[in-house]
């Protein structure tokens, strides 16, 4: 049958006609990098609890002024350093409203680790309330994420041309690639404070990348 009359008969079926799809591989890849950490972000927080919030005001600024100029003998900017506004909660006792706790939040950004414990020790002495698990980051986090993309390209690439060999085929162009991971910080969670004057390490981690990639292929 020829193809005008194949065209004209599915016409007459109501049937669809479809162009042949190309034949395809989906593969995922994965890469990572390891790193070391090169900074760090601490937050702490000074509280008070007093029946005078004035008083427990007064209490806690003298706390963050004296951490603030500790921050500004170790030449960290004040553009690294981000307090929160004051905060007051009520604190009921026994069906009585006669407390308030006061609190401040500081945020550092310490990009010499070697202070990460000396500012702890400070903010001890100082009677910092809490002290929240410190994000350790890496200042060239895109380069190394780049890094980490590209093996996982060629990760799924490899993939790819080893299922098309046993396919009997070859790889062809890329049809389809996604990016399954996003840029990191990158950052994890890390101790709050040693108990005594052990020396800190914060050992490495890994940037890590995910894509899914979609190749054509080609018979030989």
């Amino acid at each position: 049958m020829k193809l005008s009359q194949m065209l004209v008969l599915c016409a007459a079926l109501g049937q669809p006609v479809y162009a042949a799809e190309a034949d395809f591989v989906q593969v995922n890849g994965s890469g990572a990098v390891a790193v070391t950490p090169t900074q760090a972000r601490l937050t702490l927080v000074f509280s008070a609890q007093q029946a005078d919030v004035a008083a427990g005001k007064q209490m806690v600024d003298a706390q963050s002024a004296a951490f603030a100029a500790l921050l500004s003998k170790h030449q960290i900017k004040a553009s690294d350093v981000n307090n929160a506004p004051l905060v007051v909660y009520p604190e009921q006792r026994e069906q009585k409203l006669d407390q308030f706790r006061i609190e401040r939040s500081t945020t550092v950004l310490i990009r010499d680790l070697k202070l990460y414990p000396v500012l702890l020790e400070a903010a001890a002495k100082l009677g910092v309330s809490q002290i929240q698990p410190v994000e350790l980051q890496t200042a060239d986090s895109e380069q190394y994420y780049t890094e980490a993309l590209q093996q996982a390209f060629q990760a799924a690439k490899a993939k790819a041309l080893q299922l098309a060999a046993l396919s009997g085929r070859k790889l062809g162009k890329v049809n389809q690639l996604h990016e399954q991971s996003s840029a990191p910080g990158p950052r994890f969670k890390g101790m709050m404070m040693a108990a005594d004057s052990m020396p800190v390490s914060f050992g490495q981690q890994q940037i890590r990348a995910d894509v899914q990639v979609q190749f054509e292929l080609i018979n030989p």
